[in-house]
């Protein structure tokens, strides 16, 4: 990590990179943590906290602008890189929605909800909401699991049908829920789970 850090932080890249690792225990944890947990693992290190975050928003822009370009596609490797880039790596478990037309075209994305390192709770009424702010006729699902697994959860699979129902009773069908695990993606759809 220090001769990634090397170019922006000189002198400092290894004391920097031992204080990113001790904090967060992985490159990828830390590339993915908040700036408020940035700034507290850099300390007085802020100009290296602007520069981790603006290099992780030119990287997931470069992903998204491949994604947005063709029809989205949940085994498309782009589109998976940038699942993984967006929350793959958050200690806590995020729900992320992308909003698709009817031919899978991309209107657009975001987190809907952060939770715990075991659990997020999902924010339906915002999910809607955004839905019907861009006309979207569908929305695929992504949330990660912190602790690696890509198994979907009982709890997963019944807040999955729990969605298909309530966005499929306004005109929304929820296309696939993916779980993001640290070595793979699971589709709900592609189980047989949704």
């Amino acid at each position: 990590m220090a001769q990634l850090l090397e170019p922006f932080a000189g002198n400092r890249a290894e004391a920097a990179a031992g204080q990113l690792i001790a904090h967060f225990g992985s490159l990828g944890r830390a590339i993915a943590a908040p700036r408020e947990q940035l700034d507290l693992a850099l300390g007085a290190n802020s100009d290296l906290v602007h520069v981790i975050t603006a290099a992780r928003a030119l990287v997931t822009g470069g992903l998204l602008e491949q994604i947005s370009r063709t029809p989205v596609s949940v085994g498309d490797p782009a589109f998976g890189a940038y699942l993984r880039a967006r929350i793959g790596k958050s200690p806590t478990e995020c729900l992320h929605a992308t909003f698709v037309t009817y031919d899978w075209r991309y209107l657009g994305d975001e987190i809907l909800a952060e939770g715990t390192s075991r659990h997020v709770e999902a924010n339906l009424r915002r999910l809607l909401s955004r839905a019907f702010d861009l006309a979207a006729h569908g929305v695929i699902l992504a949330h990660n699991h912190p602790s690696g697994s890509a198994e979907p959860s009982a709890e997963d699979i019944m807040l999955t049908h729990r969605i298909a129902s309530i966005v499929g009773s306004v005109g929304v069908k929820l296309l696939d829920h993916l779980v993001i695990g640290a070595n793979e993606i699971a589709s709900m759809r592609e189980r047989g789970l949704l």
